[in-house]
């Protein structure tokens, strides 16, 4: 019982430690006086606490109050809550992406979740999985499931890895007359090279609208490298942090770089390297934005481990964008044409036509770009 120390327990004691971490944070005439008082009241605890408590969940109960002196991105994760995180991002219990029903023949698949194991092992709706059950189909990432695939008279022998359904990074389709579709979901993966991959060079194509809606960022890198491919000159973005020299990307010049008019649509939950993206093409007058602000992260985080296996995520510095601007905490960027999202809303499967017909952003970012092509050049 002593060893389970509760936030709500020690909510008082943790504000109290935060308020003392300010001047560790901001500096005093003594930075090391507030370590001399954090020692006095962990002892003064320790000692007089009605019941004995191990001093080690006090700090941690304290040290989680030390966000609340810092932004909204930073945060303080005691080792039992960093494990459950990670466990949670590994996902230690995973299936291979489909619903089913109990059969005579096993189990009757109803759907297949886009872009999962199942998906990919070329399982469709209305299959049969025989030889194993619905709790079989489920275990540990990255494990193999066994059963025979039942469709009509043909039977397949099935090995499949357990995991979850993983969007690609970039999706490209074609919009018709030379113009181009890409949506990039993220910057955690490759980005440049499948794009270059999926759109052709001049003259077959004359415009691209790209996706960055709905994106939360990812590597800061992925994000010049995209920015490069359109531009060949110019700071792309600078990081500038405490107490480090200012890391700058700059474009480089590349016969692979285009020069076909680009819209770029965003949204409010279009997010730090998207960000970067976007305000780096706006900056460079390379292209229009289209839609609505975005999110409005443009800090940059690291994250401490420390040997009990707590972990400090915190802002160290920011970036700027070519203009040298920022980019706003909550406002965002600011787009060139506002234009308000449409209520209807797409799976990832939905056809492009109708998508054109019912998303008024992505209609009007093709209008836009027809309307630049149909310019003569000067």
């Amino acid at each position: 019982m002593a060893g389970q120390v509760t936030r709500a327990r020690f909510g008082q004691v943790g504000a109290f430690f935060a308020g003392v971490s300010v001047t560790l944070l901001v500096g005093a005439s003594d930075p090391y006086a507030g370590l001399d008082l954090f020692a006095r009241v962990l002892s003064d605890v320790d000692a007089h606490y009605q019941t004995e408590l191990p001093l080690l969940d006090v700090v941690h109960a304290a040290l989680e109050g030390v966000p609340a002196v810092l932004d909204e991105h930073s945060d303080y994760f005691p080792p039992e809550e960093w494990t459950r995180i990670r466990q949670a991002e590994a996902g230690l219990e995973v299936g291979i992406g489909v619903t089913v029903a109990a059969d005579p023949c096993g189990l009757r698949v109803a759907a297949v979740e886009p872009w999962s194991p199942a998906e990919r092992a070329g399982v469709g709706v209305g299959d049969c999985l025989a030889g194993v059950d619905a709790v079989g189909l489920t275990g540990p990432a990255s494990t193999t499931v066994r059963f025979t695939l039942v469709r009509g008279e043909s039977r397949v022998e099935k090995v499949v890895l357990r995991g979850r359904a993983t969007p690609p990074a970039v999706e490209v389709e074609p919009l018709g007359g030379g113009v181009w579709y890409a949506r990039v979901r993220h910057f955690g993966d490759d980005v440049d090279v499948p794009l270059a991959a999926g759109i052709p060079s001049r003259p077959t194509a004359k415009g691209l609208v790209l996706d960055l809606r709905d994106n939360p960022g990812g590597r800061v890198e992925e994000a010049g490298e995209l920015v490069d491919r359109f531009v060949r000159t110019g700071v792309i973005v600078s990081t500038q942090v405490r107490g480090e020299p200012d890391a700058v990307v700059q474009a480089t010049a590349a016969a692979s770089d285009w020069s076909f008019p680009l819209v770029v649509l965003v949204n409010g939950e279009t997010a730090s390297a998207a960000e970067i993206v976007a305000g780096s093409l706006q900056d460079m007058k390379r292209a229009r934005l289209l839609g609505t602000h975005t999110w409005g992260k443009g800090s940059v985080l690291r994250y401490f481990q420390y040997e009990d296996g707590s972990v400090l995520k915190l802002t160290v510095g920011s970036y700027r964008l070519p203009s040298g601007r920022g980019v706003p905490a909550h406002l965002g960027l600011q787009p060139d044409v506002v234009v308000e999202a449409g209520a209807a809303s797409f799976g990832p499967r939905t056809p492009m036509s109708t998508r054109l017909r019912d998303d008024p952003q992505l209609a009007a970012g093709l209008a836009a770009l027809q309307s630049t092509i149909s310019q003569p050049e000067r």
